[in-house]
């Protein structure tokens, strides 16, 4: 599948980058990102572009950071410096504020969180006003779709979405989140917890959803990264160490640090003083 790049680099990384074609829009742009925690580097003068569409695996070992790119990227890390663009506006002075963006850029983190409502409820939790008062059976119906549910809830809608499985629970967040139409979706080990089936299940989802709008994935299983394909970026502490397609990257890492992560779980990358 033909999926447009999220593409960064750090400045101390020699790093030759491909650029989105002249047909892609790009809708994030992140420039000089870098956040510290008691004196630690988190993050390391990122810069990046994200992509209409397509899919994008973060990989790399524990600590590198992962996480906490995509929480800056959603709003919910704060005190960071550089500077986010989303859809050509500064995320930090987003118009309708932080909740707005956080529904244009969806993050779905690892352990799901559903609502004690129902399974339609906990679609439209997101939904608020006059738009709540409509008839949203159609918008829910789509989402449940979408997130790859709806064959094993349609019949059950007002029955409480606590009495799903964890891999239901997953995609039903999913849902959740595509029912307010975000831009960008961004998920933190979305199936590190879950049986096979239910790993299938939203793989397939991603899929589709990354047709019409890019999706990012952190995982640290190398196989869910070859069968996402699309493009993939390798960190470590807080620095990109290397980024290409999926594919090429497994098979042929260029960088030592990224086949000694591929071969023992573990990298030799430069410490917080030497950057």
């Amino acid at each position: 599948m033909d999926s447009p790049a999220l593409i960064a680099t750090a400045d101390n990384i020699e790093n030759t980058l491909s650029q989105p074609t002249p047909s892609q829009k790009i809708r994030v742009e992140v420039s000089e990102l870098s956040l510290k925690r008691a004196g630690r580097v988190i993050l390391n003068k990122l810069n990046l572009s994200l992509a209409d569409t397509g899919i994008t695996a973060v990989i790399g070992p524990s600590g590198a950071g992962k996480s906490s790119l995509l929480r800056c990227m959603n709003g919910l890390i704060k005190d960071w410096q550089g500077e986010i663009i989303v859809d050509g506006v500064a995320s930090k002075h987003w118009p309708a504020g932080e909740d707005a963006l956080r529904q244009h850029i969806g993050l779905i983190a690892q352990k799901p969180t559903v609502f004690p409502c129902s399974i339609a409820d906990n679609v439209l939790f997101g939904i608020r006003g006059k738009k709540r008062r409509h008839d949203n059976s159609q918008l829910i119906e789509s989402c449940l779709k979408q997130a790859a549910l709806w064959d094993e809830v349609s019949d059950r809608l007002n029955h409480d979405a606590q009495t799903l499985s964890i891999g239901q629970q997953q995609r039903l967040c999913i849902a959740r989140a595509l029912a307010v139409k975000p831009a960008v979706i961004l998920l933190d080990e979305p199936t590190a917890s879950l049986d096979p089936r239910s790993k299938n299940k939203i793989e397939a989802s991603l899929h589709g959803l990354a047709k019409t709008m890019p999706v990012v994935v952190v995982t640290h299983d190398l196989d869910q990264v070859r069968r996402l394909g699309g493009q993939a970026f390798f960190m470590c502490d807080g620095t990109l160490i290397e980024q290409g397609d999926s594919e090429t990257l497994l098979n042929t890492p260029q960088r030592i640090e990224t086949r000694e992560f591929f071969q023992w779980s573990v990298c030799d990358c430069p410490s917080d003083a030497d950057k």
